[in-house]
């Protein structure tokens, strides 16, 4: 019978310069935040009962529509993108977000989507020539004196979900290299410092989680291993505040995605940009003509920790290696939420011990629900 090979950490597989591992303050590795930055700012927090974790958001109804057709300056039937049709009642009153262009429309009759029947010219404004695609704002819905509730706006909440996914790291150390003196090298116990290690890879792949991850198939099966939607994948669907331009990153891009939340949501509550750290030292670089400081001969370069739009919302910037080079995301940090299925969060617990082996592992189960996603936040890559 051959000799059996050995599993795990073993005391033989220290090779002969390192048995006595250095490992003091002064001379250990230095793991820099463990590379975390977006999940430390997020946290942890709250739990979730299920596999499939599901939540209701909650949303105002739209007052942006947008035109269907060039219009001259005198055209009565009007027609709207087919989705904004329902927005506009009898009395509606609507004006164009074109530059230089005032005038305001009252909807006179509905006979039917996409078409608008409308009075041109309403109040003290005349009739403008509109451009196919133009932005519409709705100003109000004028009523007649003792009118009747004649329509139900009610708007039912919607419905989302993501997947828990699991997390697990496995320890096992050899009876004998745990009993070996390693102390002088500041290491009283090998296994407790391999599962120190493998606790922070973990922590940092739940970050990356967060940032990159996509829903697999289904809730998990005999051939699908479970894995949740990370921010980038739920942010940038389809019908959200998306951009793909090709461009270098600047001061009016990140006012233009504020723009884009502000008009859907009205404002940015606890607002964030995250980034790359290469995307970072553009942010540091928008408004370096205009900083005026006293010399230091012992200090230089500049931080940017907030970045504040020029609609007054402050924006607190995080990068993260894990957020690919060319994306930006924008958003409201209050509407994400990091949570572990419950009696199930990451913690690390010590197996059973077989042969002259410890056992034992990290493992953990997490989600993450963003809420309003298509709402409160904006997306852009190709970004340098």
């Amino acid at each position: 019978m051959a000799l059996a090979s050995a599993s795990g950490a073993a005391s033989f597989d220290l090779t002969a310069n390192t048995v006595q591992l250095d490992l003091s303050s002064e001379l250990a590795e230095l793991i820099r935040g463990d590379n975390t930055a977006f999940l430390s700012r997020l946290g942890a927090i709250g739990t979730v009962n299920q596999t499939v974790h599901y939540w209701n958001d909650d949303s105002l109804i739209s007052n942006i529509a947008a035109l269907a057709e060039d219009l001259d300056n005198s055209e009565t039937p009007v027609d709207v993108a087919s989705a904004d049709y329902t927005k506009f009642k009898i009395g509606t009153i609507f004006k164009f977000d074109e530059k230089g262009k005032t005038e305001v429309c009252q909807v006179t009759a509905l006979p039917g989507t996409p078409t608008l029947t409308v009075a041109r010219g309403y109040g003290s404004t005349s009739g403008e020539t509109h451009a196919n695609g133009a932005k519409i704002i709705i100003i109000a819905h004028t009523r007649q004196e003792n009118q009747d509730i004649d329509e139900d706006d009610t708007k039912e909440r919607g419905s989302n979900y993501n997947y828990t996914q699991i997390f697990q790291r496995g320890v096992r150390i050899g009876y004998t290299r745990e009993k070996v003196d390693t102390a002088s090298g500041g290491i009283a116990s090998e296994f407790a410092h391999q599962v120190a290690y493998r606790l922070k890879e973990e922590m940092r792949s739940l970050d990356n989680s967060v940032i990159n991850g996509i829903m697999s198939a289904s809730a998990g099966s005999d051939s699908v291993y479970r894995s949740m939607a990370g921010l980038l994948e739920v942010v940038s669907a389809a019908g959200g505040n998306t951009d793909t331009t090709t461009e270098n990153l600047t001061e009016t891009i990140v006012n233009d995605m504020a723009e884009l939340i502000v008009n859907d949501a009205g404002a940015i509550e606890n607002g964030f940009i995250l980034c790359s750290p290469a995307l970072r030292r553009v942010i540091s670089t928008f408004d370096e003509a205009f900083r005026r400081g006293s010399f230091d001969s012992t200090r230089a370069g500049y931080y940017v920790e907030n970045f504040v739009t020029d609609m007054g919302f402050n924006l607190e910037v995080i990068s993260d290696p894990w957020v690919p080079a060319d994306v930006l995301v924008m958003g409201d940090l209050s509407a994400i939420k990091v949570m572990g299925l419950a009696s199930d969060q990451m913690r690390f617990e010590e197996l059973a011990k077989l042969g002259r082996a410890y056992r034992g592992q990290i493992t953990g189960q997490y989600t993450m629900e963003v809420r309003n996603a298509l709402y409160k936040f904006a997306y852009h890559n190709s970004l340098s």
